[in-house]
């Protein structure tokens, strides 16, 4: 039996006997590429993805479990407290669309009629604090031509979710949540709160299940980087609105259209980090060998009696440098080569490996 699954990135092509079946990703060839197929079906999750859009539509966007929304929104927008919010039918209102035919992935009103825009975003975009930006101008200028007495809009607030580090804050690795309004340069004064952006950088969460302390933020965070990773409810997560995103996460629950849909992205998504990981690793084994030598033999061309033990050991640092790079470079170039065979674009294969497009 032959069995061939389609999905965005890649093809998965599986052979027949049971226990000695393999499966090929991108259809390659090499130890990176292949896999077992009962390993693969039985990736067994028991938890859907949250930043999957489909379920974090499910989880956050529905009018049954609104509370979490409302709690996940208190807990991250500053000096508000909302008590109910409005989901708005994005086919209501085509200005939302942008030239790219990009929509946002939730759109709420608060009880007080401020606006929401939540965005989550799995890889890392260029210019993306300036298409947050982008965003906001939609409801600023929609409240304003709705009637907004002297430009007198509601408060806008543009919550982004992301799965990767800004290229901003970069000298502070521990901050997850960062909040940016209009400041005056050097008072600092506040000049309108009608607008506030907050990114959410989830990499930069690093507790474990262990160091989890019932903070109702913190377990947000822990739930929307490491659903797909858990087998149980940690007991940290007692809080009743972690009851609720367990309950409506579990694969079991969904209906199986829905279970297909995401179990599809989710396996594409491990099969990715699985071998970017392996060429990452293997990159860094490769560029510790070329170091080695390199520095072996630079130091002894450099060394002298005086000096070459110091010599050797500034020829071997400055060797595994050198060769980390130059493996970790020509691995990124490779992934981005596969990934580019199996559809994906010029300019996105070179995001994904964090390399310029120009250099493939």
């Amino acid at each position: 039996m032959t069995v061939l699954c389609s999905c965005r990135f890649f093809s998965i092509f599986a052979g027949s006997v049971w226990g000695e079946s393999s499966i090929n990703v991108f259809g390659l060839n090499g130890p990176m590429c292949n896999f077992k197929t009962d390993s693969f079906m039985q990736y067994n999750f028991k938890y859907a993805d949250l930043l999957d859009d489909d379920v974090f539509k499910l989880i956050f966007g529905r009018e049954s479990t609104k509370d979490v929304m409302i709690e996940f929104l208190n807990q991250v927008i500053p000096d508000r407290r909302i008590t109910d919010l409005e989901f708005i039918d994005k086919e209501m209102h085509p200005v939302e669309r942008d030239l790219k035919g990009t929509v946002y992935d939730m759109f709420c009103k608060t009880d007080d009629g401020s606006r929401i825009i939540v965005e989550v975003q799995r890889r890392k975009q260029p210019f993306y604090p300036e298409r947050a930006i982008y965003y906001s101008t939609f409801q600023v200028q929609r409240q304003v031509e709705s009637g907004a007495e002297y430009y007198d809009f509601l408060p806008v607030y543009v919550v982004n979710i992301l799965n990767f580090r800004m290229d901003v804050n970069t000298d502070r690795p521990d901050v997850v949540k960062t909040v940016y309004r209009l400041y005056e340069e050097d008072s600092h004064k506040l000049l309108t709160d009608r607008v506030t952006f907050i990114f959410i950088e989830l990499p930069k969460f690093r507790k474990t299940i262990a160091e989890l302390d019932g903070n109702i933020l913190e377990g947000m965070y822990f739930c929307l980087k490491n659903m797909p990773d858990l087998d149980e409810r940690p007991e940290a997560l007692s809080h009743e609105v972690f009851t609720k995103i367990f309950l409506m996460a579990e694969m079991l629950k969904m209906d199986e259209d829905t279970r297909n849909k995401v179990l599809e992205k989710m396996t594409t998504e491990r099969d990715l980090r699985n071998q970017i990981r392996y060429a990452t690793e293997t990159a860094m084994a490769e560029g510790h060998a070329t170091g080695l030598a390199m520095g072996l033999a630079e130091g002894r061309a450099e060394g002298r009696a005086e000096g070459r033990a110091e010599g050797r050991a500034e020829g071997r640092a400055e060797g595994r440098a050198e060769g980390r790079a130059e493996g970790r470079f020509s691995k990124a170039v490779e992934v981005a080569a596969k990934l580019m065979e199996t559809g994906m674009s010029k300019a996105e294969a070179a995001d994904f490996v964090g390399i310029e497009e120009s250099e493939l």
